[in-house]
Protein backbone atom coordinates (compact mmCIF):
# COMPACT_ATOMS: atom_id res chain seq x y z
CA UNK A 1 0.00 0.00 0.00
CA UNK A 2 1.52 3.41 -1.03
CA UNK A 3 0.60 6.33 1.56
CA UNK A 4 -0.90 9.41 0.83
CA UNK A 5 1.73 11.96 -0.51
CA UNK A 6 -0.50 14.87 -0.33
CA UNK A 7 -2.31 15.53 2.91
CA UNK A 8 -2.64 19.14 2.95
CA UNK A 9 -6.20 20.45 3.30
CA UNK A 10 -7.31 23.74 1.27
CA UNK A 11 -9.67 26.24 3.10
CA UNK A 12 -11.95 28.52 1.37
CA UNK A 13 -12.29 31.59 2.66
CA UNK A 14 -15.22 34.41 2.01
CA UNK A 15 -15.47 37.84 2.86
CA UNK A 16 -18.73 38.55 4.67
CA UNK A 17 -20.38 40.38 2.37
CA UNK A 18 -19.66 37.56 -0.20
CA UNK A 19 -21.74 35.50 1.95
CA UNK A 20 -25.80 35.23 0.45
CA UNK A 21 -27.87 35.53 3.48
CA UNK A 22 -29.66 32.27 5.00
CA UNK A 23 -33.22 32.65 4.82
CA UNK A 24 -35.82 30.25 6.45
CA UNK A 25 -37.97 28.36 4.68
CA UNK A 26 -41.53 29.70 4.34
CA UNK A 27 -43.84 27.87 6.74
CA UNK A 28 -46.51 26.14 4.33
CA UNK A 29 -49.95 26.47 5.20
CA UNK A 30 -52.46 23.73 5.07
CA UNK A 31 -54.92 24.23 2.43
CA UNK A 32 -58.49 23.51 3.55
CA UNK A 33 -61.47 22.40 1.59
CA UNK A 34 -63.86 26.18 0.68
CA UNK A 35 -67.88 25.27 0.26
CA UNK A 36 -69.87 27.78 -1.08
CA UNK A 37 -73.36 27.95 1.00
CA UNK A 38 -75.63 28.35 -2.66
CA UNK A 39 -73.86 25.35 -3.34
CA UNK A 40 -74.09 23.38 -0.37
CA UNK A 41 -78.02 24.83 0.28
CA UNK A 42 -79.31 24.78 -3.72
CA UNK A 43 -82.31 26.37 -3.25
CA UNK A 44 -83.25 25.80 0.49
CA UNK A 45 -82.61 27.26 3.73
CA UNK A 46 -81.85 24.16 5.47
CA UNK A 47 -79.66 21.08 5.18
CA UNK A 48 -78.84 18.24 7.84
CA UNK A 49 -75.35 17.17 8.34
CA UNK A 50 -74.76 13.81 9.68
CA UNK A 51 -71.56 13.48 11.91
CA UNK A 52 -70.54 10.81 14.45
CA UNK A 53 -73.97 9.19 13.70
CA UNK A 54 -76.01 12.31 15.40
CA UNK A 55 -77.66 14.45 12.85
CA UNK A 56 -77.02 18.56 12.75
CA UNK A 57 -79.34 21.23 11.08
CA UNK A 58 -78.04 24.01 9.32
CA UNK A 59 -80.05 26.91 8.67
CA UNK A 60 -79.57 29.99 6.71
CA UNK A 61 -81.11 33.00 9.08
CA UNK A 62 -83.21 35.84 7.80
CA UNK A 63 -80.61 38.44 8.41
CA UNK A 64 -78.05 35.73 6.22
CA UNK A 65 -76.26 34.17 9.14
CA UNK A 66 -75.72 30.40 9.74
CA UNK A 67 -77.02 28.19 12.61
CA UNK A 68 -76.22 24.97 13.55
CA UNK A 69 -78.40 23.12 15.97
CA UNK A 70 -78.07 19.49 17.46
Amino acid sequence: MTPLTNTRKTRLTLASSQVPPVQAPKPRRATKPELKTDELFVGTREIHILHNEDTYRLSITKQGKLILTK
